[in-house]
């Protein structure tokens, strides 16, 4: 059978597409030196961790200098890119990011999609923003209440299930807030340490309360295209964050933000600067046989 000229183009052309979407992907360290530019996506809604400035309009907080740490190491510039929460993945999948410091938490779903860097960076668990008028006290009293969250956070499903709440989820963090505000949900589901970051605003602490007991507590990783497994990326990243534990430098930056103290990077710090007959008991990088304390 004959082939047009008109379908080898197309294919040509589709070839072409395919194999520039793969390359975008697999922006590997000497790549990002060459460029002389990091491209790092950053949450844009998350107050302290990274959101806009109305005074400046930039994306500023904790995760975006941890970003702004890494292109001075490496010596190249920083370009930023705001993504929401529903966003994050997809943007290191389709190579709009080279790296990915967005409050991501590490689970079994996202290490099949993503490039998980250990030692994680920070941990959080899961808590709730409620009016006080609401008089919350288990979580088992969200039976059949609805309750906001923001779309892709790992634990909509989960207090749906274990605690048989209503999880409306919303596609950003501003969009979960403003429902609350509105009484269109009776809570906000979120990250606790986000949470505690909120109440210290007047606008939340007069009327609203964390009042349950934190439940799973997550570490956080930094993420990178699966295409860059065992790759140079990956191990400069991990001996980053190494070298963040135990200097203090995390500790440092979250201070910085006046975030509340988290006990995850006490616990690192210590841990990485733990010796064992003179030698580092976490050692110097991540293999299979480092204690699990030390990820």
């Amino acid at each position: 059978m004959m082939t047009s000229k008109s379908t080898i183009f197309s294919l040509v052309l589709c070839s072409t597409f395919f194999m520039l979407s793969m390359g975008a992907q697999a922006t590997s360290l000497a790549e990002i030196k060459q460029r002389g530019k990091l491209i790092v996506g950053v949450k844009k809604d998350v107050l302290l961790w990274g959101f806009q400035d109305n005074a400046s309009g930039k994306i500023v907080g904790m995760e975006p200098d941890l970003a702004q740490s890494i292109a001075n190491d490496l010596g190249v510039k920083l370009e930023l890119v705001g993504v929401l929460t529903a966003e994050r993945i997809d943007a290191v999948k389709h190579g709009q990011v080279d790296i990915l410091i967005a409050t991501l938490t590490d689970t079994l779903e996202r290490q099949k999609e993503l490039n998980l860097i250990t030692p994680h960076y920070y941990s959080s668990g899961v808590n709730l923003l409620t009016r006080k008028t609401e008089n919350f006290k288990e979580w088992t009293d969200l039976k059949n209440r609805r309750v906001c969250s923001r779309r892709g956070a790992f634990y909509n499903r989960q207090v749906t299930v274990t605690y048989g709440a209503d999880v409306v989820a919303l596609y950003s963090n501003d969009r979960s807030k403003q429902a609350l505000r509105d009484g269109r949900c009776a809570a906000l589901v979120y990250d606790d340490m986000s949470i505690a970051a909120m109440l210290r605003a007047p606008e939340w602490a007069n009327d609203f309360v964390m009042p349950m007991t934190t439940i799973f507590t997550s570490p956080w990783s930094i993420a990178i295209a699966p295409t860059e497994r065992g790759g140079e990326l990956e191990k400069y990243l991990s001996k980053t964050i190494i070298n963040w534990h135990r200097s203090g430098y995390l500790q440092q930056v979250e201070k910085s933000w006046a975030i509340p103290p988290s006990r995850f990077l006490n616990d690192k710090h210590k841990i990485w600067n733990k010796k064992v007959d003179n030698k580092w008991l976490c050692g110097d990088s991540i293999s299979p046989s480092t204690p699990k304390e030390c990820l």
